[in-house]
């Protein structure tokens, strides 16, 4: 009865360690999709930005007579 007792608590530390492992790597998979989308929405913005620039760039000089 011992041995059998042993195997399910060696069992449930196994069980307990690997979804220890499982929720860790989860989060580390958050953190990372969370980072790429940030810089994703940052590069976004910056290309908005340089968009608008351009256009007020070519209005100003269509304004311009020489």
């Amino acid at each position: 009865m011992n041995k059998v007792q042993h195997q399910a608590d060696v069992l449930k530390q196994v069980g307990e360690k690997e979804r220890g492992r499982r929720k860790e790597y989860q989060e580390t998979m958050f953190e990372q999709r969370a980072m790429k989308l940030a810089e994703l929405d940052y590069v976004r913005k910056i290309d908005t930005e340089n968009v608008k620039n351009e256009e007020m760039l070519q209005t100003l000089k269509n304004q311009r007579p020489f």
